[in-house]
């Protein structure tokens, strides 16, 4: 039976399944850019191409001497690859459960190429409070995140090449290449390709980088900082992504509640709202004057600091957005201190909703504590457009640069 090409995609979940299960499927760009990358280790003997998550099959093509094998777990899904492929290559189930090649007829001589648009699905997906299902699979396997877990399975098939899709933040966050541990012990890196979320459909508003990420079998494997100077090409464009080029403000900026020993109370009446990157801290809201569970306690000393993150949260409008979107806020200490005044001065101009709720006293006792006066907030046009400027110099772009431009590197 010849394999026919499955180009086609899959309709029938609905958009709240879709989120569920984690199911989007691949536009044939981005599957034609995976094939690409992996074409020059498919002259191996006894090659087999593995799509555990195999949706409508869009990995699937017609390809002499290599056998495709298919997993998936959603019924129609199944019947629209049965009704392509030959019966013993597809496999119904549970792909994270009782993970093994024999499960799947592959050799342990067979060189195996795992491919696939994995889903990817957590507690901060757009499926939640209690209505999304649990990850079931194997001990080793489980993590908050499907796709995380079906990296893991990866591993444990002893692929020799994976070419996958997956969010960038499995592997620029730190915290999640920790959680990594099992598949980077035995992989590493070799391409990585960047392109935006919203190329799928009924995705979330707030675009996000998925990477398509070519990883071979090693014993060497991968640590963070060859991750964090590892060269990310940009789909249709010359320009790359390098992470360690960019300033963050993790190390002087606080993105989650106190500890238990720290000041739970703030000294100026003021909080700040809990963030991970820049796209929950542009969704999320910002200053507020009553303390909740994810709250910030903002200072007198750093409130400068989360006036500086309120401007960037309302000005950094980067053309191409989505590169960053999986990023800390940009931004460098020394410059944020620097123009600490100005960064107060646009907080007070802008941020009505919060500073409107603190008394006269207060709201003077910042002021002179920033060695400003009531007469420094009348040039409202010069402070924004100062502030404006100021944002994007400090976090290493110049708002007016086309940005992705054939000639650089982003930094």
């Amino acid at each position: 039976m010849e394999i026919e090409s499955l180009s086609f995609e899959s309709k029938h979940l609905s958009p709240s399944d879709q989120i569920k299960q984690g199911s989007f499927y691949t536009p044939k760009k981005i599957v034609d850019k995976v094939h690409q990358l992996t074409d020059c280790y498919k002259n191996q003997n006894n090659t087999v191409i593995f799509d555990n998550s195999a949706g409508a099959g869009a990995f699937i093509k017609a390809e002499k001497n290599i056998i495709y094998k298919v997993a998936e777990v959603d019924i129609t899904a199944l019947q629209l690859l049965k009704d392509k492929l030959p019966q013993k290559q597809v496999f119904s189930g549970n792909s994270l459960s009782q993970v093994t090649r024999s499960k799947y007829n592959i050799s342990p001589i067979d060189f195996l190429i795992q491919v696939g648009n994995p889903p990817y699905n957590d507690t901060t997906s757009a499926y939640k409070n209690g209505q999304k299902g649990t990850n079931i699979c194997d001990k080793d396997l489980f993590d908050r995140d499907l796709g995380i877990s079906f990296l893991k399975s990866y591993s444990k098939l002893e692929a020799d090449i994976v070419c996958v899709l997956h969010p960038l933040s499995y592997l620029i966050k730190k915290a999640n290449f920790k959680r990594l541990k099992g598949f980077a012990q035995n992989y590493i890196l070799k391409k990585g390709v960047l392109f935006s979320s919203s190329m799928f459909k009924n995705v979330s508003s707030t675009a996000f980088p998925i990477v398509i990420a070519l990883y071979k079998k090693s014993l060497k494997g991968m640590n963070y900082p060859k991750i964090q100077n590892f060269k990310f090409s940009i789909m249709d464009s010359k320009a790359h992504f390098v992470l360690n080029k960019y300033k963050i403000t993790d190390s002087f900026i606080r993105k989650y509640p106190p500890k238990k020993t720290d000041d739970s109370i703030s000294d100026i009446g003021l909080y700040y709202y809990t963030f991970r990157d820049i796209n929950s801290l542009k969704r999320n809201r910002a200053f507020h004057t009553k303390r909740v569970n994810n709250s910030i306690v903002v200072s007198m000393k750093e409130l400068y600091k989360y006036a500086y993150l309120f401007a960037f949260k309302k000005l950094f409008q980067p053309i191409d957005s989505w590169i960053y979107g999986n990023l800390s806020p940009l931004g460098q200490l020394n410059e944020v201190k620097k123009n600490s005044k100005l960064f107060i001065k646009y907080l007070f101009i802008t941020e009505k909703q919060a500073l409107d709720q603190l008394n006269n006293q207060r709201k003077n006792k910042i002021l002179k504590y920033y060695c400003l006066k009531r007469s420094d907030l009348k040039h409202i046009s010069e402070i924004k457009e100062k502030t404006d400027l100021l944002i994007h110099s400090l976090s290493g772009l110049n708002k007016k640069e086309v940005y992705f431009q054939n000639t650089f590197d982003f930094i």
